[in-house]
Parts: C-alpha cells; sequence; structure tokens
C-alpha cells in the first residue's frame, strides 16, 4: 500500500471517530411545540328562554358563558324586533341587559363572546315576545255615592283604581250640570278633585273618571249626585242690645230710641241659627276681625285700651258674620257709643275737690323729733312755713321753735333725716286740722339755743329757705 492510500485511509477513520464523538458528546434534547389557546364557549341558558311568549316589558335579559382559560370576557350585543338584530353593545363587560321593551312585540337576540386574546364564538339567536298591555281597571268607589242628593256645595269628589300590570295611571276628570260634562282637570296624578268655584246648591251633577296609563286608557260609568238646598242663616246681636247703656257689661238703663251707650268693657253675644253646621263665627270692630270662635255660646270680651275711632269718634261699629259648613254667611251689627275713660283724672279730680273740703295743714321746713300715730302727729319746729286748707278759710304763717301737733298724716311725707340718731328732718308734709304750736319752757329753750347756734347759722337756714321759696 502506497503512501497515498494510507494517507486516504487515515483520513476516513478521522472523520468517522469524530462524527462518533461529537454524537455522544451532544445530548438529546426534546424540540418544544406551543399549545394552542381555546375560545369562549358559545353563550348558553338565554333568559328569557328561546321562542317564549308573553314576556312582561320590564324583563332584563340575561345569559351564561365561560372561557377554557379563564380570560376575561366581554361580550358584543344584538338586540331588536328585526331578524337579525342590530348591534346595540360591544365589549359588553356584564352578562345581563336591560333593554327599553314594548307590549305585543317579537324580539330577537344574539351574543358574541370576545376574551382577551381576540378569540370570538357567537352565540345563536334568540326570540321572545312581550305580553299585551292591558289596559287601567275600571275607575270605583266613587264619592259622593252616586245618585246621593244633599251634597255640600264645597264637596271634594274621590274614587278608587288600579293597574294589573302596576303601571303609573293619570286621571282626567269630567264634571258638570249636564250628561256629557266637561273636562276639567287632565292628566293629574291623585285621585281626588275639589271644584272650585263651589258648585251651585240644588243642582244635579254628572261626572267620570278616565284612567290612563302609558298606553291605553279606561273610562269609568257616569256617576251623578245632586247637592244640597241652600239653608237660611242667621245672626242676631243679642248683647249689647239697641237702647240700652251698659256700664261695667251689664245693662243699666234703657234709653229712647236706639242708641247704644257702652261704658267700661263688655261682652258681646251673638245668637246664630242654621240648619247647616257652623264652620266659624267671626267679631269684627270696626271692619276689623278681633276673634273667630268656633263653640256655642258666640262671644268676645271687648276691652280696648284706646276707645276714639277715627276723627276721635265715640261712634263704634260691632259686626258679627257667621259661616256654615257650605261656607254660606250672614251677618249682623250694631253702632254703639263706647266710654271709657281713665279713673286717674277722675281720682285726682276727687283728691282736687276734697282738699277743698277737709281741713288739712302742710309745714315745709327743719324739724326735730317727728313722731306719727294712727290718729295725730308731733313734731319740734325748728323753722317752719305752714299753710292751712279748708272750707270757706286758708290761712299760713311761719313757726320758729315751738312744739308742735295734728291730726293724722295724709298724703305724702318727704322728710331727709339727719344726725347720729336721725332726729334731725328736713321736708314736708301734710296733716288733718289744723296746726297747735306750743311755746317750750326752760329745758326747750336751752334746747333751742343749743340748735340754733349749731345749725342754724349755716346750711340748714339756707336749705330751709330753698324749700319754702
Amino acid at each position: 500500500m502506497n503512501n497515498y492510500s494510507q494517507m486516504r485511509v487515515a483520513t476516513v477513520f478521522v472523520l468517522t471517530v469524530a462524527l462518533l464523538s461529537s454524537a455522544l458528546a451532544i445530548p438529546f434534547v426534546p424540540r418544544t411545540v406551543a399549545e394552542p389557546l381555546s375560545p369562549p364557549e358559545i353563550p348558553s341558558d338565554p333568559n328569557p328562554e328561546n321562542n317564549s311568549k308573553n314576556i312582561s316589558i320590564s324583563s332584563i335579559l340575561s345569559w351564561n358563558c365561560s372561557d377554557p382559560d379563564n380570560d376575561t370576557m366581554s361580550f358584543d350585543i344584538y338586540f331588536g324586533d328585526k331578524n337579525p338584530p342590530g348591534k346595540v353593545e360591544t365589549h359588553y363587560m356584564n352578562k345581563t341587559y336591560s333593554p327599553d321593551l314594548k307590549y305585543s312585540t317579537q324580539y330577537f337576540w344574539q351574543i358574541i363572546a370576545w376574551d382577551d386574546n381576540n378569540e370570538s364564538n357567537n352565540g345563536p339567536i334568540w326570540t321572545f315576545s312581550t305580553k299585551a298591555n292591558t289596559p287601567p281597571n275600571v275607575p270605583t268607589d266613587e264619592m259622593p255615592d252616586n245618585n246621593s242628593t244633599g251634597i255640600s256645595i264645597g264637596t271634594t269628589v274621590s274614587w278608587n283604581c288600579s293597574d294589573y300590570d302596576g303601571d303609573t295611571l293619570s286621571y282626567d276628570v269630567f264634571l258638570g250640570p249636564t250628561t256629557s260634562p266637561p273636562k276639567v282637570s287632565s292628566n293629574q296624578a291623585g285621585k281626588t278633585y275639589k271644584p272650585s268655584p263651589d258648585l251651585a246648591f240644588n243642582t244635579t251633577y254628572y261626572w267620570r273618571i278616565v284612567a290612563k296609563d302609558a298606553n291605553d286608557s279606561t273610562s269609568g260609568p257616569l256617576w251623578h249626585f245632586t247637592t244640597g238646598v241652600e239653608s237660611p242663616i242667621t245672626v242676631t246681636i243679642i248683647t249689647p242690645l239697641p237702647g240700652k247703656i251698659y256700664i261695667g257689661g251689664a245693662e243699666r238703663l234703657t234709653l229712647p230710641g236706639n242708641n247704644t251707650i257702652v261704658y267700661g268693657g263688655i261682652t258681646i253675644e251673638a245668637n246664630v241659627t242654621s240648619s247647616k253646621d257652623i264652620d266659624r263665627v267671626e267679631f269684627l270692630i270696626d271692619g276689623v276681625v278681633k276673634i273667630t270662635d268656633n263653640e256655642t255660646p258666640y262671644t268676645y270680651d271687648w276691652k280696648p285700651l284706646i276707645q276714639f275711632n277715627s276723627a276721635f269718634s265715640l261712634k263704634r261699629t260691632i259686626t258679627v258674620i257667621a259661616y256654615d259648613s257650605d261656607n254660606v254667611s250672614a251677618s249682623a251689627n250694631i253702632t254703639v257709643t263706647k266710654w271709657r275713660f281713665h279713673p286717674l283724672p277722675w281720682i285726682m279730680a276727687g283728691v282736687a275737690l276734697a282738699s277743698r273740703l277737709i281741713l288739712h295743714t302742710t309745714v315745709v321746713g327743719v324739724f326735730y323729733n317727728v313722731q306719727q300715730s294712727r290718729f295725730s302727729v308731733s313734731f319740734f319746729t325748728l323753722r317752719a312755713h305752714y299753710k292751712t286748707v279748708g272750707p270757706f278759710q286758708m290761712r299760713k304763717g311761719n313757726i320758729h321753735f315751738k312744739t308742735c301737733s295734728g291730726g293724722r298724716t295724709i298724703g305724702p311725707m318727704t322728710l331727709t333725716y339727719l344726725g347720729p340718731f336721725h332726729r334731725l328732718a328736713i321736708g314736708s308734709f301734710t296733716f288733718s286740722g289744723n296746726v297747735n304750736a306750743e311755746r317750750i319752757g326752760l329745758g326747750g329753750g336751752l334746747l333751742s339755743g343749743v340748735l340754733q347756734s349749731r345749725f342754724m347759722g349755716g346750711g340748714l337756714l339756707n336749705l330751709f329757705r330753698n324749700l319754702r321759696g
């Protein structure tokens, strides 16, 4: 074998060994393949059920759907009264949907489910039909009762009504004195109606109610009632009466004619008669309401502070107005001369007159040891001026350093007491009768000298002059 052949054999051997070594050195690694993702399941369990009938217009649509990969889902909703329905929601996140439904309508709907990997699955087209509308029930329980009589002219009519479907109702009210009454109220929510103005007396009224929901209406029967006959109502003022004099609220004298004089306060009393119930009675003075009375006896205590009317007139007008349950009214009035003067001027006039008829003395000055009892007064006068007034007499003068006495003190006593024992007094007072003055003895003279030297030389003498002057 030549060298060339040997080299070829060696090369083949080396390559064979290298291939075997690389095969043994590199471990086997299996190949990994990505698993495919699953779309949402087909929507199912429709509510309302497919092909269901008489479904309420307040129904809410619902369905079930899940995702094998537990992905978040959303839904496209197709809904309408045409097949196929149009899309109304895109990527809707709930499994319930509340549409606006109408009565007696067939609806179609479909749900397409999506996951967050943009995988989807279409549900089938379902269908259901809503029920037909039920109109409101016939209005009942009319008030006043049908064919009733003697009804108040201020009555309020009322009724009852309901709806099988639970719809909200409104009402048209027809009322009038003919068998084809006019509409007096439209689309009202309440079940009562108050005619305004009040109805007429002794009249037959016809009325009916039309109940309405959003889609239909029901007319009630034609009812009627008759109002009562107008009742007479009378008002009579029994206190005060014409031609009388009242003092302190009591009748004292009778006067000729119809003139009435009232002195002081008085209780005004009225008598009211009616075949109907009396609602209220008003008492007015000169057109102004003073009180409203609702119970018999109908009275008002009139005790005004100021007695004059306009322009200082003493004439006052008392008016009583009564209203019955039908708001029918009647009135009565009386004009009086009202006297009531304050007693103070009379007291002052009496005091002034008594001051002329009763003998009394007023002293003004400086006094010592003023003492008074129930029947007399005594005092020592240092310096005083007196004035005695009585029937057909009046005298006055001065008294100095004398012991004096008089009758019982009357009127105000205005004295200011001085000194450590409050025996010395300056001022004035009044007592009944004359003043009796006595000369003092030796002890009194000594006291007079002491008091005169200590007090009369200065301010007390000037004060006495000021009091007198």
